[in-house]
């Protein structure tokens, strides 16, 4: 009997355990959902469950054989995971700009960092890309941090800007419509 309330009990403690270890993924938060819908954009949810918006045009780029306009676009995530500091709760909108292959030169460097001192909301930033076909390059990345419970005009004119601030220096520095 002892041996068998031993087996139940250390049973008991492996399986919580394990349940507790299990890193489950927080959901898509629905206050970017309802702010989305409320602006009307278009999006899918990332395997993060964050929302990555359909390319937004942002300025005509020429016109289609046919007449036409023909627009850059740009994509945006808008990320369901929030950070807090102290009493405020903040999320991230961002665009990627350009891929390195390599850490960007001294000059480029300087350019996003003169940037960041000339932009009222976000800041530019390079993240290394540690696995998959990219791995070993770097993203440049326009990012904005707002408040989690930012209503759906807030969101709109902060994905607008990020749009617009990553598509123009992705632009400059490729003369590309990568992203």
């Amino acid at each position: 009997m002892r041996v068998t309330l031993l087996f139940v009990a250390l049973a008991f403690v492996l399986i919580s355990t394990a349940s507790e270890t299990v890193a489950q993924k927080p959901g898509a938060d629905s206050r970017i959902r309802s702010a989305l819908d409320e602006i009307g954009y278009k999006y899918e949810l990332t395997n993060d469950n964050d929302y990555k918006l359909v390319p937004i045009q942002t300025e005509q780029n020429g016109n289609e054989s046919n007449g036409q306009p023909n627009y850059r676009s740009q994509l945006v995530y808008v990320n369901s995971n929030t950070e807090k500091y102290g009493s405020l709760e903040i999320r991230e909108v961002l665009a990627p700009a350009f891929l390195a292959e390599s850490p960007v030169s001294s000059d480029i460097a300087n350019k996003l960092l003169r940037e960041n001192n000339s932009t009222k909301l976000g800041a530019w930033r390079l993240v290394p890309i540690n696995s998959g076909p990219n791995r070993g390059k770097y993203l440049a990345m326009y990012a904005a941090q707002i408040n989690a419970d930012s209503d759906a005009e807030t969101l709109r004119l902060t994905i607008k800007s990020v749009i617009l601030i990553a598509d123009r220096m992705e632009k400059e520095i490729t003369g590309k419509d990568d992203y």
